[in-house]
């Protein structure tokens, strides 16, 4: 019995420590508990971000800009530049306004010519790989030397016919014409292109006697292609022409831009010739690019602040929350005018917004007529 107790004793002793022991555990003492708020509010509060209280530019960024835009057709003079900045309301929206500003995609004269005369270089790259090609070219007697010169030559002077996109009916495309009028100038002076070879209407030279329909390669141009749109309706037209002139249907079809959107994919248009392609000069910057992240998470600007952004200053320059023609969200501008494409806040004009740009559909020279 008295072994019994001693057991018991010790066990309800164990168990008290035990309780002892968590209750201390559970224990906070006061200066714990009101240590927080013994230091400066500040010290618990978020970080405040700097590109919610100070501008990322002054008016040496300012000046910079004005002379990246300095080849722009209408003179952009600083204070344009700031006063459309002016239009954003908060210090985080103009900051936002002006990291997109300072990464748009602009190409100047020389840039345009630098373009045309890239285009022209992997235009002979394509063709030159191109099997049929190589074999006409070899059979030609008249090429007596048969190395790579000698066969862009060749491509130059008896394959290669420049000629117009045909225009739908409810759309004018002059830009082709300002773009061609460059390439010429910058990328064939140096060539000598027969005068049969100069730019047209496809038609025409679908009714040169002497074209080789299954040599012949029908070369067009313009600055932007965004969305395809356009092009397809540019296609249709074409071929129109084709069941008019159904040899030319095994002839090769290259469109050529200085700048393309990454997500078109000319195999989306299911009526696109069956030989055809594009190519172009670069990529179209978005809105969304990886670059234009990277900036703005480094300014540790969110995805959802940025989406607000585009969404309230779209609306308020077009009307439209759209990013853009048919939300293809650009960041790209021609020196001489800037294609719908491009967030709407650059070109748009509204009832309460002044663009930086001139407003345009496509490239500026580009006129959509109402049906």
């Amino acid at each position: 019995m008295e072994d019994d107790r001693k057991k018991a004793n010790h066990s309800s002793q164990s168990k008290s420590d035990r309780i002892k022991k968590y209750i201390h555990s559970l224990q906070i003492s006061l200066s714990d508990i009101t240590q927080p708020y013994s230091r400066p509010l500040s010290s618990i509060l978020p970080e405040e971000r700097q590109v919610e209280t100070s501008l990322l530019f002054d008016d040496i960024e300012i000046e910079g800009c004005r002379e990246r835009f300095s080849s722009w057709t209408s003179l952009i003079s600083t204070k344009k530049i700031r006063d459309w900045l002016n239009q954003f309301e908060t210090i985080l929206e103009q900051n936002i306004a002006y990291l997109l500003l300072s990464k748009l995609q602009f190409f100047s004269k020389s840039d345009i010519e630098s373009a045309a005369r890239s285009l022209q270089i992997k235009l002979l790259n394509l063709l030159v790989e191109q099997e049929n090609l190589r074999q006409a070219f070899r059979s030609d007697p008249k090429a007596t030397i048969k190395d790579e010169a000698e066969m862009q030559k060749w491509l130059r002077n008896k394959v290669i016919y420049y000629a117009r996109l045909p225009e739908p009916p409810d759309t004018s495309i002059e830009s082709q014409d300002i773009l061609w009028s460059v390439y010429e100038r910058s990328a064939l002076t140096k060539t000598s292109v027969p005068n049969a070879k100069k730019f047209k209407p496809l038609e025409e030279h679908f009714k040169g006697s002497s074209n080789q329909p299954e040599t012949s390669v029908f070369v067009f141009m313009d600055y932007t292609n965004g969305s395809g749109n356009q092009l397809a309706k540019c296609i249709r037209e074409i071929n129109k022409l084709l069941e008019q002139y159904p040899a030319y249907q095994q002839s090769l079809f290259i469109f050529m831009y200085v700048v393309q959107a990454t997500s078109f994919n000319l195999a989306s248009i299911e009526f696109a010739p069956e030989n055809s392609e594009t190519i172009y000069y670069e990529p179209m910057l978005g809105y969304k690019s990886q670059e234009i992240m990277d900036i703005l998470a480094s300014h540790q600007i969110s995805e959802s602040e940025y989406d607000d952004f585009i969404e309230k200053y779209c609306l308020r320059a077009s009307g439209k929350s759209a990013a853009g023609y048919r939300d293809s969200g650009a960041l790209t501008c021609h020196h001489y005018s800037c294609p719908n494409n491009t967030l709407p806040f650059f070109h748009k004009p509204g009832e309460h917004w002044e663009e930086l740009f001139r407003n345009s559909q496509t490239p500026s020279a580009t006129r959509y007529r109402q049906k």
